[in-house]
């Protein structure tokens, strides 16, 4: 097939299985290799829903900035989309983001505003908000609330993997930063399959399990509040992952697997190794990977994992 743009390129990334890593008696393991998306992570599945669902809805008209505060990854995502359909694009964005994250936006043409790390997301949110309400002719796509970010998952990703697996499966485990993938793939797979088991992964020092708010070093994933697209409720277990455990399955992967993943991806690894103990053999459990280690190679621990 010849595209005509990369934006027909988002979506449809290969489910890998991988279950010959993993222990006797274990669960079948497939990930989906979303860092295979043409801006590099699974966000660009909602940038592109969230505006397209914002153009369809009379919200985003030509001449207008997208705003959006973000860990990167979506920023990345609606800079690209945004760019190709003539967009201006505005971000504000935690100062403790990778620097390849932040010059990824910027060569896409984006604005980007970082913000003291110990503020956290939520005064990304007011900071972006507020440069709405200043500078007018503006549409926050508002990843943390916007029901286009679950539903993309749970229309577009969910039989992407049906499709490819010919099943539906028994159990997944998946990272949440916003929500938006763990709950429209949660959504999609218990009205498909309501026996599935789904667990959402979060790195310690994140709130969703009830723990205390902390710092960590994984990006992508965990928050210090429930963001509104979350739905908790969907959520059999959350498996809170220390950051070593993530950094030592990325670089078991790389050996392993061949792929270079970033830190969420361990995460979720490390999650469904053990949802795949659990269930053990007869079922499939599946994961995914979120985007490539090198959109972290100026940090310090991807230079401890080659060092180590």
């Amino acid at each position: 097939m010849v595209y005509k743009s990369v934006i027909e390129m988002i979506g449809n990334t290969p489910l890998l299985d991988i279950s010959e890593h993993l222990e006797e008696e274990c669960a079948r393991l497939v990930v989906k290799l979303e860092m295979f998306n043409p801006g590099g992570s699974i966000k660009d599945r909602p940038a592109l829903a969230m505006i397209e669902a914002a153009e369809r809805a009379g919200n985003l008209k030509p001449g207008m900035t997208i705003v959006e505060p973000t860990a990167g990854n979506t920023g990345i995502g609606l800079a690209l989309v945004g760019n190709l359909k003539g967009y201006r694009t505005v971000f504000f964005v935690p100062d403790r983001m990778s620097r390849e994250k932040i010059l990824a936006m910027r060569l896409y043409g984006a604005e980007v505003h970082l913000v003291p790390k110990e503020l956290g997301m939520a005064q990304c949110i007011e900071l972006a908000r507020s440069y709405c309400e200043e500078h007018g002719n503006c549409f926050m796509t508002q990843q943390f609330e916007n029901p286009a970010n679950p539903n993309q998952a749970e229309s577009h990703l969910g039989p992407e993997v049906y499709e490819q697996l010919g099943r539906y499966p028994d159990g997944m485990t998946v990272g949440a930063g916003t929500g938006g993938t763990f709950t429209g793939l949660a959504r999609w797979l218990k009205k498909n399959n309501p026996n599935g088991i789904c667990w959402l992964v979060e790195p310690k020092g994140s709130i969703f399990g009830g723990g205390p708010r902390g710092s960590y070093l994984v990006e992508g994933i965990g928050n210090s509040f429930y963001p509104q697209v979350l739905d908790m409720d969907l959520a059999d277990h959350v498996a809170t992952i220390a950051d070593t455990d993530s950094f030592a399955a990325c670089k078991f992967i790389a050996h392993k697997m061949g792929l270079i993943v970033g830190g969420s991806a361990g995460a979720n690894f490390h999650a469904a190794k053990q949802l795949c103990r659990q269930l053990g053999p007869g079922k499939t459990v599946l994961t995914v990977f979120p985007d490539n280690m090198e959109r972290y190679y100026s940090k310090d621990w991807v230079a401890e994992l080659v060092e180590d």
